[in-house]
């Protein structure tokens, strides 16, 4: 396997401070990689940058395949909250060391590639925007723009303007914020069912952006919005920047749990 090497940029150095900051963190950080294919391509563990030095964490799933920390122990260690995703040959991961008094119960990060969302030529028979974002959603297409400059090395096609590169980005975060809000409900899950038989349905679709950087939970048919009052998440805020031509995208979950 190919060694895997850090990105380490401006962006994502600032998005690690917007993600984590005045929620009591311990620790926390976001790593990026180059050189893999998937998570899948690794062993059960990932190495993060800890104050300490960098300490290799096992990692297990769960049933809906979300990864989290285990200690020597072989249980799960509730103090260390994470989330992977990969784009391509890139992978994140988002993590935190919490104490008992932070409100932070959940955290989820996404990679979307913001290719996926330009124009194409000839033009798609059905805008994807119309089946994949709610119409308030749309509206804030105009608000999630991406730092100066951040998508030049992106390769926009030659037919297209700078201000369908940044639509696309938007379209890009939208959608990964979707994936991150879902991920970051993951911890908060396992809690619940350690002492309720109830099943909690939701689904990606089920989340609705409603401000530029919040993700409120709340669903086109409410599964999002009931499960997440179940769980005691009270909000789940989002924040984003560009890396290597995709949007990286961070949820924190904030409720009344504690570790």
């Amino acid at each position: 396997m190919r060694k895997l090497t850090p990105v380490r940029t401006d962006g994502i150095a600032a998005l690690e401070r917007r993600t984590f900051e005045g929620l009591g963190c311990v620790e926390q950080g976001i790593v990026v990689l180059h050189g893999a294919s998937s998570w899948d391509s690794r062993t059960g563990s990932i190495e993060l940058p800890t104050d300490a030095g960098p300490c290799t964490v096992p990692l297990s799933h769960d049933e809906r395949e979300a990864p989290y920390a285990v200690g020597p122990d072989g249980k799960e260690r509730r103090d260390l909250l994470l989330s992977l995703t990969d784009e391509g040959d890139y992978l994140c991961c988002a993590w935190a060391r919490v104490s008992a008094e932070s409100p932070l119960v959940g955290v989820g990060v996404d990679l979307c590639g913001v290719a996926h969302f330009r124009k194409r030529t000839p033009p798609a028979k059905r805008d994807l925007s119309l089946l994949l974002f709610t119409e308030r959603e749309r509206e804030l297409i105009g608000q999630l723009s991406p730092e100066p400059d951040a998508l030049a090395q992106t390769g926009t096609d030659a037919d297209e303007t700078a201000a369908d590169d940044a639509e696309a980005y938007a379209k890009a975060v939208l959608f990964g914020a979707k994936e991150a809000a879902f991920k970051a409900t993951s911890a908060p899950l396992r809690r619940w069912y350690e002492h309720h038989d109830e099943r909690l349905r939701y689904e990606v679709r089920h989340f609705v952006m409603e401000e530029p950087t919040t993700e409120r939970g709340t669903g086109r048919n409410g599964a999002a919005q009931a499960a997440m009052d179940a769980m005691g998440i009270t909000r789940i805020a989002v924040q984003h920047t560009c890396v290597e031509g995709m949007a990286l995208v961070t949820a924190v979950a904030l409720g009344t749990q504690s570790v």
